[in-house]
Order: C-alpha cells, then sequence, then structure tokens
C-alpha cells in the first residue's frame, strides 16, 4: 500500500495561505503531488469527502477555526479521515498548548502530530507512510493500547473545559498527564476526584506524553472495609 500511495495527491487544509504553500514544496520534495484547499467548509464530513474525492492523503493543520474556514479542528478532520482509510498527518505550531486537550480527545486516530519546526520533506514521507501502515493494520508498538491504571492527582478547567491530571505508572509513575474530561463516559463524572483510581487503554509504549491516547475508561472497584486491606 506504501508503493501505491507515492507520487499522489496529499490535500493540504491550513487557513494560512503561506504556510500551504511551504508546504505544498515540502510535499513535492517528498516526492507526492500537493493539493491545496482553498474552499471555505463548515461541516467536517463534507471537508473530508471532498479530500476523499480530490486526494489520497492529507496534512492537516490543527487550528483551523481561528481563521474562520471551519468550526471544527484539524485533529477532529483527520480522526474522521482516519475512519475513512486516508492517511494524514496532523501539524501544529502549538503543540504544547494544545496536545494535552483539543488535540488529546482525537489523538486515538492521530497516527502522526508533528510540530510545525519537524514538519519537512523526510518527516511528510515517512509520516505518511506510518499512517499507511496503521491503517494497514501494522501498528507499531507504541501506537498499541494496553489496560492499565490511572491515578487522578488534579480537576481543573482549562479555556472553560473540565480537565483532568492522571499518573500513568506504567507509564511514567513521576510525570503527570493532563486530559480532558469528556472523555471519560458522562455517567463516571460523579466518581472523578483527586486520589481515585481508573482504568483505561493507553498506548504506555509512547515515548512523550504528547502521543498518549486514553479511551474505554472504567472505575476501578471501592476497597472492601471487611477484607483488611481498606
Amino acid at each position: 500500500m506504501i508503493a501505491q500511495i507515492l507520487r499522489k495527491k496529499i490535500a493540504i487544509v491550513d487557513d494560512e495561505q503561506d504556510l500551504a504553500t511551504v508546504t505544498g514544496w515540502d510535499v513535492e520534495a517528498a516526492d507526492f503531488e500537493s493539493f491545496i484547499v482553498k474552499d471555505f467548509f463548515r461541516e467536517v464530513d463534507v471537508l473530508a469527502s471532498y479530500i476523499e474525492k480530490n486526494a489520497q492523503g492529507a496534512l492537516c493543520d490543527h487550528r483551523l477555526a481561528n481563521y474562520g474556514r471551519t468550526n471544527f479542528s484539524g485533529a477532529t478532520l483527520v480522526a474522521e479521515l482516519y475512519d475513512r482509510k486516508i492517511p494524514s498527518i496532523l501539524i501544529t505550531q502549538y503543540t504544547e498548548i494544545d496536545a494535552n486537550v483539543s488535540i488529546r480527545k482525537s489523538r486515538r486516530k492521530i497516527p502522526v502530530l508533528l510540530s510545525r519546526d519537524e514538519a519537512n520533506a523526510a518527516t511528510i514521507k515517512k509520516g505518511i507512510e506510518d499512517c499507511v501502515l496503521e491503517l494497514d493494520g501494522k501498528v507499531p508498538i507504541t501506537r498499541i493500547p494496553h489496560r492499565t491504571l490511572l491515578n487522578i492527582t488534579h480537576i481543573t478547567n482549562e479555556s472553560n473545559e473540565k480537565v483532568i491530571d492522571v499518573i500513568v505508572p506504567s507509564w511514567n509513575p513521576h510525570k503527570a498527564v493532563r486530559l480532558p474530561a469528556s472523555l471519560i463516559p458522562q455517567e463516571l463524572h460523579s466518581e472523578l476526584v483527586v486520589d481515585r483510581w481508573l482504568f483505561a487503554d493507553v498506548n504506555t509504549g509512547a515515548e512523550k506524553s504528547d502521543d498518549l491516547y486514553f479511551e474505554r475508561f472504567e472505575l476501578t472497584p471501592e476497597p472492601d472495609e471487611d477484607d483488611g486491606l481498606a
């Protein structure tokens, strides 16, 4: 499948024309044909369908709504394209700001996240190849989910959204990771308090916290006061 996508058309979705043009040069240098999306789309599925009809892959900037193009993020678009088996890379110059919340919401379906200064012909080519492999069922160790424990260390709000800081002992027992509470089923929210333990599927082989994703949350059993361990 990788050989089939070489020299294929890669859609570039970016609200800033200058950045889109530069990305297009890198795409061409990576042996793909670039296709800059210039039309405006208000719905993610409509844009995904447009890309599906006109290209075989995509590079998407994360912050799209800030410039009036859409009412959704690049992360949401990449996740939609993932479901359609279209290899897509998410690019952002706000990695440290957005990775914990707005990107984390869709991180399960974002095989490759590049910061703007990491994006070049080599990383784009490898990124598309990595996406193709994952969509073909060849998931790297860093992306495989494992059932693991999480410990809630802090609950707060960020940009008017409830967020939760957790320790994932099987990943790094000394580093907290932030995630949006919206990832957790609403019926569990009343149980979310500091020091509560949860189960979740997490790709604990990830090297960086930016690459972690979380899904399938479940409360751990409360200690039994009669078992002598409480």
